[in-house]
């Protein structure tokens, strides 16, 4: 059975199995963060501090790069149809494990969300479906 989060205007389904991480007050109220059994997450982030979109992108870019020593870049095409503005896949090694970071940019009704969804390149694989359907239902 499918657990339901309902938060700051923000409604989706998602395995019952992910665990859903408590957030620090200086997180604030306006984001989720969601654990995978296997160690990955997906993180939902309501944009609150009117950035860029290359403000982002660079500012996670920034954080990678400082952690790993090689990290390769990715635009991922987007339909100019769909609320998505912008979406970027990282790939680096940790531990020996290929890890795989996806960040799409979203915008629905007026506000715009960053998601990301960060697993080892097998455990994205077996996710990536999951992760589509809650980002399909964040658009609906």
């Amino acid at each position: 059975m499918p657990a339901t989060f309902d938060s700051f205007g923000v409604k989706f389904l998602y395995p019952d199995n992910w665990s859903l991480l408590d957030r620090s007050e200086s997180e604030g109220d306006q984001g989720v963060t969601l654990e995978l059994p296997s160690g990955g997450f997906l993180s939902i982030e309501k944009d609150l501090e009117g950035q860029s979109i290359e403000q982002i992108v660079e500012a996670l870019a920034s954080s990678f790069e400082n952690d790993y020593d090689e990290v390769e870049r990715e635009d991922l095409a987007v339909d100019s149809q769909e609320q998505i503005e912008r979406g970027v896949e990282f790939h680096f090694y940790y531990l020996d494990l290929l890890i795989i970071s996806r960040l799409l940019i979203l915008r629905r009704g007026g506000s715009r969300y960053v998601v990301q969804m960060q697993a080892e390149s097998r455990d994205f694989d077996s996710n990536e479906l999951v992760f589509e359907a809650i980002v399909k239902q964040l658009l609906a």
